[in-house]
């Protein structure tokens, strides 16, 4: 489960020389803009009973200022305001040097959570994990952008072996995560509990619950006797939101937002070096690498299936024609390395396709042919 890098902020005691937007914090921009945003939807809701996971009512506005407002107790309001002091002050650094990041990906990361039926507010979450940063290790071995530890992002399809780390891949991390706070949302029905899940772990929000329920107590996040940083957690996300929004009205003008990351797919042959693929493409290595940050060893894992490489975008057919040569395209297909023992033959087989098409595609008359070239393309 991800797990939070930062120190936790203390209280900041207010006092009526702050700047108003600090001073007044959420609660004022919320009465401000309460009339105007009556109409909006309300806070999400979930079918109750076993269905619960299989049929979702996920409100996607539930981040929105006014179901904000509808939803947090007074006593929520002013953690919240804690952490927008906090994020102006000591931690300016931090918030701006992590939206400037967040740039990179918000685009594609805002899509997933669309895709998948939740909140795109949801997407700023690494602001909190990470701060955005690709390589990012926490104390509990937590990696990349989304912070999964070991044993949570295998059951959300990150593999992990000697070759790669999918948890370090910040697309195939993001989609994991929108899954696993999907999941955690269908467990609790309630936001706030389904972000300290991911924090801490369903297990101990759980047990927290159970606590207040034996107690007689509200069993609402804010109420929840919760490990320090997990009580933490969630007033951090939401100060980190409504920054995120607006920067400007909260007094941040200095983010230098870091170029979109924009990318296109190849399939590419086991074994590939990027080191080499660059020297015969022009492609630096390093465009490469930063693209591809879930390969340990600057090389394509080993196997018998094609890996899915991102190359910059417009790449894709340009990187293939200089390397294989090639002047038409079949509808899919894999560049693959040559080797000194390759046959057409064989090539055809591990692949799963037919001589006859390697040889049209690649304009090769026998299997000497294919010696004298370092690339080929496999239609698939």
């Amino acid at each position: 489960m991800a797990r939070q890098r930062y120190n936790q902020p203390q209280p900041v005691w207010r006092n009526i020389l702050l700047p108003i937007v600090q001073w007044v914090g959420l609660a004022g921009i919320f009465v401000a803009v309460a009339i105007l945003i009556a109409g909006e939807v309300r806070p999400p809701t979930v079918l109750q009973g076993d269905k619960a996971r299989e049929t979702l009512v996920i409100d996607q506005g539930a981040f929105s200022l006014s179901a904000l407002y509808e939803r947090l107790p007074p006593e929520a309001i002013g953690r919240v305001n804690r952490n927008i002091d906090y994020f102006l002050g000591t931690a300016r650094r931090r918030i701006v040097d992590g939206l400037a990041r967040s740039n990179k990906y918000m685009e594609s990361y805002q899509q997933i959570f669309r895709e998948e039926g939740l909140p795109e507010e949801l997407a700023y979450l690494p602001i909190v994990e990470s701060g955005f940063m690709e390589k990012a290790v926490s104390p509990a071995k937590a990696v990349g952008i989304w912070q999964f530890i070991e044993e949570t992002g295998k059951r959300y399809n990150l593999h992990q072996n000697d070759w790669s780390d999918r948890r370090l891949d910040p697309i195939y991390s993001a989609r994991a995560a929108a899954r696993l706070l999907k999941h955690l949302y269908g467990t609790f029905g309630d936001w706030e509990l389904a972000l300290a899940a991911y924090n801490s772990g369903a297990g101990t929000v759980r047990w927290a619950i159970r606590v207040n329920q034996k107690a007689g107590l509200p069993t609402n996040y804010w109420a929840l006797d919760l490990p320090e940083e997990t009580q933490n957690y969630v007033p951090t996300f939401l100060a980190t939101v409504m920054i995120a929004k607006n920067p400007l009205a909260y007094g941040i003008t200095e983010i230098r937002y870091k170029p979109q990351v924009a990318f296109d797919h190849i399939k590419v042959s086991p074994g590939l070096s990027l080191e080499e693929l660059a020297d015969q493409s022009g492609i630096p290595a390093k465009v490469l690498e930063d693209l591809n940050p879930a390969l340990l060893r600057g090389t394509v894992p080993p196997g018998d299936e094609p890996y899915l490489l991102r190359v910059p975008r417009g790449a894709r057919y340009t990187l293939s024609a200089k390397l294989a040569g090639v002047k038409h395209w079949p509808r899919d297909w894999v560049l693959h390395r040559v080797h000194f023992q390759d046959t057409v033959e064989e090539l055809a087989t591990r692949y799963r396709g037919k001589p006859a098409n390697i040889l049209q595609a690649n304009e090769l008359g026998s299997d000497e042919d294919l010696m004298l070239r370092n690339y080929i393309i496999i239609p698939l």
